[in-house]
This record gives structure tokens, sequence and C-alpha cells, in this order.
């Protein structure tokens, strides 16, 4: 089982799979976050199965991978960017509405600044750790 601690940065590094923001301005670095946030609370009161939720937050993800400029993200793996985003939206409406927010939208409305500080600060050590991985490689194929 994942402690209540890990979640955030589960979720960061799902989202690091599927875009790798550049910069460091919190729109960028939270986007995938803020945006599976709008896709639950956008249901304004109705109550959706969790595979509806899941298939809202996946859509929702992969069209805002579709808008963004090459100069807000890095996309690893386009052709995957699906596979990934229903990935994400799993564990978002699983871990991040069901299990933090006890499946209230309202809730999640409520904790999402919060939250959003703590995927932030997660996305940008896994980034840190990504860049220093890359450079000891390159340092050692020299």
């Amino acid at each position: 089982m994942i402690s209540e601690s890990d979640k955030i940065n589960q979720l960061a590094e799902l989202g690091f799979e599927i875009a790798q923001p550049k910069g460091y301005k919190p729109h960028a670095v939270e986007r995938l976050f803020r945006e599976s946030v709008k896709a639950v609370i956008g249901f304004r009161g109705m109550k959706l199965s969790s595979s509806d939720y899941k298939s809202a937050v996946s859509g929702r993800i992969q069209k805002t991978i579709d808008r963004m400029g090459d100069d807000q993200a890095f996309v690893p793996g386009r052709k995957d960017v699906d596979k990934k985003a229903d990935e994400f939206a799993d564990y978002f409406v699983d871990q991040i509405l069901n299990d933090i927010c006890e499946g209230k939208p309202g809730r999640l409305k409520k904790l999402s600044n919060n939250l959003a500080d703590g995927y932030y600060s997660a996305t940008l050590r896994i980034r840190r750790e990504y860049w220093k991985d890359r450079k000891l490689q390159r340092e050692e194929a020299k």
C-alpha cells in the first residue's frame, strides 16, 4: 500500500512520464494536476462512477498534451500518451479523489491548492534527479 505522503509524489512521477514541463512557472509545472482537478469538479454536483471520472480525466490530459506547445513541455512519447494518460487518470481518481478526498469533488476543490503545491515540489525534485542521472550517464559513457 502507498503511504499518504507518497501519493502526490507518485502522481508527479506519472505526470513526468507524460510531459516534462519546461521552466519553473507553477502554471506549467502543475498543469496536468490542475487539468485533472478541472475534469472532476466540472461535473458540479453530478455523482459519476470512478470509471467515468477516469475517462474524463484521461481525455482532459490527452487534450492538454495536444494543446501544449513545444515551449511549454517536452512530451517524450506522443504515441503512448493515451496509455500514460489512462494510468495517470486511474491513479488520480483512485488515490487522490477517492482516497485522499473521500470521493468528494468538493473536497478535491478545497484541497487542490495544497495538493498542487506538493505536486509542484515533487515534479521539480523528479526533474532535478532526472537531469542529475542523465549527467552521470553521459560522464560514464565518456
